[in-house]
């Protein structure tokens, strides 16, 4: 078959020349889609340590073994060597954490 003047229609079910979305993708768009791990829950606390009381965030619980006491993995500013401040993370004792007022 041939189309001398160049005016073929185009076919119900053929291809396009526009792009669209990659095969790829809408085949991905067909499987079902996990939701995303929940963020865990991240707790306001005071911390008291070696430069008095400070606002910290409570990551995380654990115990290192069924007997030893709760230590909390704590986010905290400290200062650093060159006068300014860092953000550390840190075990410490449950002892050494306060609720948020």
């Amino acid at each position: 078959m041939s189309d001398p003047g160049g005016t073929l229609d185009p076919m119900a079910g053929g291809m396009s020349s526009r792009r669209g979305e990659p095969l790829a993708q809408r085949v991905a768009n067909t499987r079902a889609r996990q939701d995303p791990p929940a963020a865990p829950e991240v707790r306001h606390c005071w911390y008291v340590g070696p430069c008095g009381r400070q606002a910290a965030l409570l990551l995380s619980w654990r115990r290192t073994t069924p007997d030893a006491p709760w230590e909390g993995y704590i986010a905290v500013v400290a200062p650093d060597e060159a006068g300014g401040w860092s953000l550390v993370t840190m075990w410490v004792s449950a002892a050494m954490l306060e609720p948020r007022d």
